[in-house]
């Protein structure tokens, strides 16, 4: 098992779409700060202002709000090496099936966790430098952003690895992945979903986002025990998904 992961830590960093996955990632994330911090400086009137010390969060929710990065990395790991036969083989036929899929989540979640973590820390330093008021979030909070990022990014990567699965190729495993992120954010706009929903889970248990005017616009959050049972289902979820396309797709 530690042979695998091992593997397959080397075949991520080697691979020249992750840094330019990692490098997009950072750039839109000085997009957003450039946003949220230097244009209500130019316009007066329409865009609110994000103060410190909620900015920190606020900022730290914008990044892990990024879905895209966890699941194009998730479905490169195990949809483009399914596309081949011997690999095909050996993660669908062998009885180390399981072993093969959790070296992938770990290392997927691990690399994405990285790079979310620097995102976090660019969108941090341009709120220390732009953006109004004062303080920080104590040391405690950052932490618990720490953790908590790690678990939705674990999610997102278990949910691309069971398109991975399934379809098999890396195209259509993207784009129904991307395609599924899309409409499960759509959906909190119906009460029924809010219920179950990921996306709302994901910012209830990030703490209640109240910056400056953003505020909730979709209504209350739910508590941070049912948010998190409910990211942590999804989780179950997806690996136990992923794991059934591996053992019954071709069955």
């Amino acid at each position: 098992m530690i042979g695998l992961i091992a593997a397959e830590i080397t075949k991520i960093f080697k691979r020249r779409t992750f840094w330019v996955l990692t490098l997009v990632l950072l750039l839109l994330t000085a997009f957003l700060a450039g946003i949220f911090y230097l244009l209500p400086r130019v316009v007066e009137d329409g865009i609110p202002s994000i103060a410190k010390p909620d900015a920190y969060i606020f900022g730290a929710a914008q990044v892990v709000g990024q879905t895209w990065f966890p699941l194009i990395l998730a479905t490169m790991a195990l949809a483009g090496e399914l596309a081949t036969s011997a690999w095909a083989t050996a993660l669908t036929r062998n009885s180390r099936r399981g072993q093969h899929l959790v070296a992938r989540l770990v290392t997927s979640t691990s690399s994405a966790w990285l790079a979310t973590a620097l995102a976090i820390t660019v969108f941090a330093a341009a709120t220390y430098f732009f953006a109004s008021g004062s303080g920080a979030p104590p040391v405690d909070e950052w932490l618990g952003i720490g953790w908590k990022s790690l678990l939705i990014v674990f999610t997102w990567v278990a949910i691309g690895l069971a398109f991975s699965a399934w379809l098999r190729s890396v195209g259509p495993a993207i784009g129904a992945a991307l395609a599924f992120s899309f409409i499960e954010g759509l959906l909190i706009l119906w009460s029924g979903w809010r219920q179950v929903s990921l996306s709302l889970a994901s910012s209830a248990i990030l703490g209640e986002l109240d910056a400056s005017g953003f505020g909730q616009v979709l209504g209350a959050l739910p508590p941070f025990r049912t948010a998190l049972l409910t990211v942590i289902a999804w989780a179950v979820g997806a690996g136990v998904i992923a794991w059934a396309g591996l053992r019954w797709r071709d069955a």
